[in-house]
């Protein structure tokens, strides 16, 4: 959850790396209204001293535009950035994001659903201009299946996602640029009142324009929250990334994984307008 140099005006200095808002897993909508919005604001760090040159704090805030054509279908419009304290510091703008979701595609039983999502990146961040990215688009099938049966507010869900880039060139410098991008999200959420609880499992796979495949990563998030009412919830997380390697060029990458110092732990505050 994060948002950007307009917003930072509002609250007074601001998404960190975006993975909060790239990898938010959206449930079907609950309102009937035709139009939503949403405002997070988070902290985010590393496991580092503050005066450790790996040290990663950000400020970060999100602005989310939502539009239901119907009880099935919300289109919505996402707006980052972020206010970094280490490295290169200032502010940022995070690339703005146009979705569109459909939910119940197809419902073969009572407890098992299909939906669809699709999305069109418009390139605002300092890393994709300086790449002359045009824009991106990326597709996905979602699977979820409800265990409430089992236990009352219990999910499970695996989405497929396809990711498609446009750059102006198939190279920066001598850097090859990622032009596909294959990812699979499996992810478990309980909800069994007003807290509730997510863990998430990304791995994905790239290849450039020139067709060079890259090494395959993997993601992982936790998080836990409290909804005080129906505008504000609270919520706490962390997630970590590593890359696969070959064994033979160097340690095990899941050691990484469970490195408490490397995952960016964070605070997210959420309203709901």
């Amino acid at each position: 959850m994060k948002f950007n140099l307009m917003l930072f005006t509002m609250v007074s200095a601001l998404i960190s790396n975006g993975i909060h808002a790239e990898e938010q897993i959206q449930n079907a909508p609950s309102q009937h209204n035709k139009w939503g919005a949403s405002i997070g604001i988070d902290y985010s760090r590393n496991g580092y001293e503050d005066s450790s040159y790996l040290a990663d704090r950000n400020l970060s805030a999100t602005a989310t535009i939502n539009y239901y054509l119907n009880s099935d279908t919300k289109f919505s419009t996402i707006v980052s950035g972020r206010h970094s304290y280490d490295g290169e510091r200032g502010e940022f703008w995070s690339d703005i994001w146009l979705t569109a979701t459909r939910y119940n595609l197809w419902n073969p039983t009572d407890t098992i659903s299909m939906s669809s999502g699709a999305r069109v990146l418009i390139p605002v961040s300092k890393n994709s201009i300086k790449n002359d990215l045009n824009t991106a688009i990326r597709g996905n099938l979602k699977f979820s299946f409800s265990l409430d049966h089992v236990i009352e507010g219990l999910l499970i869900s695996d989405s497929i996602r396809l990711r498609k880039n446009f750059h102006q060139y198939t190279t920066a410098g001598a850097h090859p640029l990622e032009e596909y991008r294959v990812s699979n999200l499996f992810a478990v959420e309980y909800i069994p009142n007003k807290w509730f609880f997510s863990t998430n499992l990304v791995s994905s796979k790239s290849w450039s324009y020139r067709g060079k495949s890259y090494s395959p990563e993997l993601t992982h998030s936790a998080e836990m929250g409290y909804q005080f009412n129906k505008e504000f919830s609270l919520a706490v997380g962390l997630t970590n990334s590593a890359t696969y390697y070959d064994p033979d060029r160097g340690p095990n990458p899941l050691e990484n994984l469970f490195d408490l110092g490397r995952p960016t732990y964070y605070i997210t505050l959420n309203y709901d307008l």
